[in-house]
């Protein structure tokens, strides 16, 4: 995959991303039975040329990594070429972390990021994920270990606070992380008892952002082309991170870059613009679904498997979509990959699902 070269216009965002030798500030979030390599591959196989942007492995547990093969771990499947990923790291403790990056240091990651953000119980019973905010010094002392074993840039992912969102816990956690040794942070600007529910409080990581020497990422409700432009050229944060909306729009950096005036298009598809409008987006996810189905053929082996990692997907895309519960039906009762595929043909052929702009998610 080729380098990123020079963006062509003065509207492109150079932000202190640009340091670590990101020039493209977006990318897409790690996302459990998710973010995977056939849906990473549909990502790229609608990024325009030229643009490697970061994408993320699905959460890996530092006390299994070890003991695992690479080959064996479908987690851990990576593209052919693929330099431009980064494994998200779950765990705290030193032995298991230095082991799990020299196992996946063969597979060439760009960097590695430590998980502060997730909320499931299996989690917070070893304080992994957002059980970290809990204790600043805790927490960096987990960056400090992480760094003392990574060539790579190491980054962190989290949540603006536990019960709620206090500015001054953030100003004092992420000047912990800081100066731990973090290259960059992202901040999910919900809470935990947020999980994914109520609007996200992008102002408060923009208000931070000045008091950070490091890099400073919104994730969170960045639900359209338009929310990351407006992030970008609105507040004085260095990057976006996009989570379950690019499930329903997997051209959304496409999108992006277009909209930030980058004229390139992905292989295969000169001389057209990314989909737009609520027809031509419903359109394009039925014929993404066509796309994945052979990405999923090309990674996995167990049918059964891929089915589920199929149902996953529209699972979380379909709630972008008017009458996007009957498509989702169908998947959940189709018994193969086959039969999903002549199912999306036929929708292609008779059915319309219009896209919608920004939902209310849960």
């Amino acid at each position: 995959m080729s380098s990123i070269p020079s963006p062509p216009l003065q509207d492109w965002p150079q932000t202190r991303l640009s340091r670590l030798g990101v020039s493209f500030p977006v990318m897409v979030a790690p996302m459990v039975g998710l973010t995977h390599a056939a849906f990473r591959h549909l990502l790229r196989h609608f990024t325009p040329k030229g643009l490697d942007p970061l994408l993320f492995t699905e959460m890996l547990s530092t006390r299994r990594l070890p003991f695992e093969r690479l080959d064996r771990v479908d987690e851990l499947r990576t593209l052919p070429g693929e330099t431009h990923f980064i494994p998200q790291l779950l765990g705290n403790e030193e032995s298991y972390i230095a082991a799990s990056i020299k196992k996946l240091m063969p597979l060439q990651p760009w960097g590695f990021d430590i998980n502060m953000g997730c909320p499931a119980k299996q989690t917070l019973k070893h304080n992994w994920g957002v059980r970290l905010l809990g204790d600043a010094a805790y927490a960096a002392r987990v960056v400090s270990m992480t760094k003392r074993h990574s060539p790579v840039p190491v980054s962190v992912k989290m949540r603006c606070g536990q019960e709620k969102a206090d500015f001054s816990f953030l100003d004092d956690f992420t000047s912990h992380l800081e100066e731990a040794g973090a290259d960059w942070l992202t901040i999910h600007a919900r809470t935990q008892t947020q999980k994914h529910k109520g609007e996200a409080n992008w102002e408060m990581i923009s208000s931070l952002a000045p008091k950070r020497r490091i890099p400073l990422v919104v994730n969170g409700d960045i639900q359209t082309a338009d929310d990351a432009v407006t992030i970008l050229r609105d507040l004085a944060v260095d990057g976006v991170m996009i989570g379950r909306a690019a499930t329903a729009r997997p051209w959304i950096l496409w999108q992006i870059a277009s909209r930030l005036g980058y004229s390139e298009a992905p292989l295969g598809m000169e001389g057209y613009k990314p989909p737009e409008g609520p027809e031509e987006e419903g359109r394009a996810f039925l014929q993404s679904i066509l796309v994945f189905i052979d990405f999923l053929h090309r990674y996995f082996e167990d049918d059964d498997k891929k089915l589920r990692r199929l149902r996953f997907h529209v699972i979380n895309a379909h709630k972008w979509f008017f009458f996007g519960h009957a498509y989702y039906s169908r998947c959940m009762k189709a018994k193969s990959l086959d039969e999903v595929r002549s199912m999306t043909i036929e929708s292609l052929e008779r059915y319309h699902f219009p896209m919608s702009g920004r939902i209310n998610l849960i």
